[in-house]
C-alpha cells in the first residue's frame, strides 16, 4: 500500500500557540475555558485531565477565577463581562483572528460590515461582536440580498467585507464577486482573511485526492476547516472518509494495492495522524 501524508497535516500555528499557553496556564492551577479550546475532543480531554474545565458561559465561572478564551476568539462584550466579574483572562485567540477583530472595530466607524463565514461558528460570532450592529454574516449566496437590505437601512456609504479564517478559499472568492455585483453603486472594500495555512492545506488536499484512490481526512466532527477538507477530498476522490481517530478507519475497506492519501485538520494532534498511518501499514 502506498500512503501519502499531507505535509501541512495537523496543528496550525494558532492551535499550537493556544495549546502551549493553555498547558502553561494549567501548570500548577486549575482554569476554565469558555467553549471548546479547539475543535478536537482528544485535545480537550487531555487538557481537562490537567485541570481545565470547559464552560459555555462566563456565568459558570466564579468571580475572580482564571478563564481562557479559545483560539476562535470571543466578542468584545465578553471581554467586558469578564472584567466586571474580576476574572483573569488568558487570551488564546489566534493572532490572525485578533487582527480581523481590530480591522472590524475600526471599519465599523464608517462602514457596513459583511462577514463571510458560517453563522454559528464561534469565530464568526466573535468577529460580529467586534463589528457591531451594522454588520451581517453571509454564509451562502442567498444571504447576499438580505445583507443588501440591511445595508440600505443604515447611513453607511461603503461596505467592508471580511472573512472567517477557515472557510473555503474558492467559495470566498465566489461570494466576493457576487457581493460586488449586488453592491454596484457602493464602495466595497474586500479584505480576504482566509488563513494562508488554510489555503495551502486545502490546495494540498485537492492535489493528493486527485492522485489516490482512497482519501482519509482526520479531524474533529465540529471542526470547520476539517469539514472543508473533507468536502474538497470528496469532490476529487469519491472514496473519501472523515475520521477522528485511527479506530474509525474501518469506514473504508482497504487493500495492499490501494494508494491512500491522508490529510488532517488544523486542530488534529500529530500523534493521531501517525496512529492512522501506522494502522494502514498493517493492512495486508
Amino acid at each position: 500500500m502506498e500512503i501519502i501524508v499531507g505535509k501541512t497535516s495537523g496543528f496550525c500555528m494558532g492551535v499550537k500557540r493556544a495549546i502551549k499557553k493553555a498547558e502553561e496556564t494549567l501548570d500548577g492551577k486549575k482554569a476554565y475555558c469558555l467553549g471548546e479550546i479547539v475543535h478536537n475532543d482528544q485535545v480537550i480531554k487531555k487538557l481537562e485531565s490537567k485541570g481545565m474545565t470547559t464552560v459555555n458561559s462566563l456565568d459558570e465561572v466564579p468571580n475572580g477565577e482564571t478563564v481562557m478564551f479559545r483560539a476562535h476568539g470571543e466578542a468584545e462584550e465578553v471581554y467586558e463581562l469578564a472584567k466586571q466579574k474580576n476574572q483573569e483572562v488568558v487570551d488564546l485567540t489566534c493572532e490572525k483572528v485578533k487582527l480581523i477583530h481590530e480591522k472590524a472595530k475600526k471599519a465599523k466607524e464608517d462602514s457596513f460590515i459583511i462577514i463571510l463565514g458560517k453563522k454559528k461558528h464561534p469565530e464568526t460570532i466573535g468577529t460580529k461582536g467586534f463589528a457591531g450592529e451594522n454588520s451581517f454574516v453571509v454564509e451562502t449566496e442567498d444571504d447576499i440580498l438580505d445583507a443588501y437590505k440591511e445595508f440600505e437601512k443604515t447611513d453607511s456609504s461603503k461596505v467592508y467585507v471580511t472573512t472567517q479564517t477557515t472557510i473555503s478559499s474558492s467559495y470566498c472568492d465566489f461570494l466576493m464577486d457576487e457581493i460586488e455585483k449586488n453592491f454596484i453603486e457602493t464602495e466595497v472594500i474586500l479584505d480576504k482573511n482566509v488563513c494562508p495555512t488554510t489555503e495551502i492545506r486545502q490546495a494540498e488536499t485537492r492535489k493528493i485526492a486527485q492522485e489516490v484512490n482512497k482519501m482519509i481526512i482526520i479531524g474533529g466532527k465540529h471542526s470547520s476547516n476539517t469539514s472543508e477538507l473533507f468536502k474538497i477530498a470528496k469532490e476529487n476522490c469519491e472514496n473519501s472518509c472523515c475520521i477522528e481517530t485511527a479506530e474509525e478507519i474501518k469506514v473504508l475497506d482497504f487493500s495492499p494495492t490501494d494508494k491512500v492519501g491522508i490529510m488532517a485538520g488544523a486542530s488534529t494532534p500529530p500523534e493521531i495522524v501517525e496512529e492512522v498511518k501506522n494502522k494502514l501499514e498493517t493492512v495486508n
